[in-house]
């Protein structure tokens, strides 16, 4: 008697359509990424634009720029003083990179 043939657990098949489909996808969806990027990249811009004008507008007004130093005052006497040496830190590298 022949013993039956065993199977193997892994088998490949070859096959031109499943190959198309998966390439089709790959495509989709690195056009998807491409474009999320590109508007990530617009969205950034124009926050960054936003940004620029709100800055401006607050320390062109004396009144709304005495109370947004206070805001800040108050929010650093709220946090920890890992915390606020963390944000002091990170207020000291922005002003760095505006300097320059």
């Amino acid at each position: 008697m022949t013993e039956p043939k065993k199977q193997s657990f892994i088998s490949f098949k070859f096959d031109a359509m499943t190959f198309l489909a998966l390439c089709g996808a790959m495509y989709l969806a690195y056009s998807a990424h491409t474009a999320n990027m590109e508007n990530t990249e617009k969205l950034s811009a124009l926050l960054s634009k936003y940004e620029q004008t709100l800055d401006a507008a607050i320390a062109g007004d004396k009144d709304t720029l005495k109370r947004y130093r206070t805001n800040i005052a108050k929010t650093l006497e709220s946090l920890s003083p890992k915390e606020r040496e963390l944000m002091l830190a990170l207020l000291k590298v922005e002003k760095q990179g505006k300097a320059e």
